[in-house]
């Protein structure tokens, strides 16, 4: 069972979906997926797998940022510093940093290109315990214009750099990555078309099954599947993607 139990800064470490029926949610995931949930109190819940942390799920807000969307956060050690570095950067803060409960600070940003991005200080070393295993977070994506760009802003923040992954891996065509000190830490897909943004992918045993089972709960597709990887919107519009738990990234 793999456990995660520190994240260098950079490294996405934390995952919440945001949605409009919190109760509706909750059965869409925990059906798919074998989630259960732990209120937090109000409208946020803690999302475990066999009693081990791996996300959240809330409610999402009224007004311009309401609406539902999977968020991912990257690990700072001060978030105060990061924020003036996203600014700086040519990002958008638009919210933050605020106490998360007792465990540490957030902030949510757009980056230059249009990504919403999130920020983690912890209070903890750990974020996302379990992962990389089916039920957990397998991986990330981040979709933007202009892999250039990307790699100048996240680069600028962490140390970021593009890379690209052994060819014959997973859907075989050495995709482009993000790597953080020689480590790929999420693909980079360079799609001037498609919405920006980062997505995490969940782990799953079956691929065509879990797909057929999310489709059949209210999913929609978003683009065609590969013979590893598949990316949806959840009933309510948040995209997430499935794997096969075989990437690193």
């Amino acid at each position: 069972m793999p456990r995660r139990t520190s994240y260098q800064p950079g490294v996405p470490c934390w995952v919440d979906c945001i949605t409009p029926d919190l109760t509706g949610a909750q059965r869409f995931y925990g059906d798919l997926f074998g989630w259960e949930f732990v209120d937090e109190g109000g409208d946020y819940r803690l999302v475990t797998l066999d009693g081990e942390l791996i996300g959240g799920l809330g409610t999402a807000p009224t007004g311009r940022w309401g609406g539902a969307a999977w968020n991912v956060y990257l690990a700072t050690k001060d978030a105060d510093r990061t924020r003036a570095d996203v600014e700086d950067g040519g990002g958008t803060v638009v919210m933050g940093p605020v106490p998360a409960g007792e465990d540490g600070r957030l902030f949510l940003a757009v980056d230059p290109q249009g990504a919403p991005v999130g920020f983690w200080e912890g209070h903890h070393a750990q974020g996302v315990v379990l992962a990389d295993e089916v039920g957990a977070v397998c991986g990330h994506d981040l979709v933007v214009p202009r892999a250039d760009a990307a790699e100048r802003f996240y680069g600028g923040l962490f140390g970021f750099r593009t890379g690209r992954h052994p060819a014959g891996a997973a859907d075989g065509g050495g995709p482009v990555t993000l790597d953080l000190h020689g480590t790929a830490r999420a693909g980079l897909v360079e799609d001037p078309a498609a919405r920006p943004g980062w997505i995490p992918y969940i782990g799953v045993d079956d691929l065509v099954t879990a797909e057929a089972d999310a489709l059949a709960a209210g999913a929609r597709p978003m683009g065609r599947p590969t013979e590893s990887r598949t990316v949806l919107r959840d009933p309510w519009g948040a995209v997430f993607g499935m794997t096969t738990p075989s990437s690193e990234i």
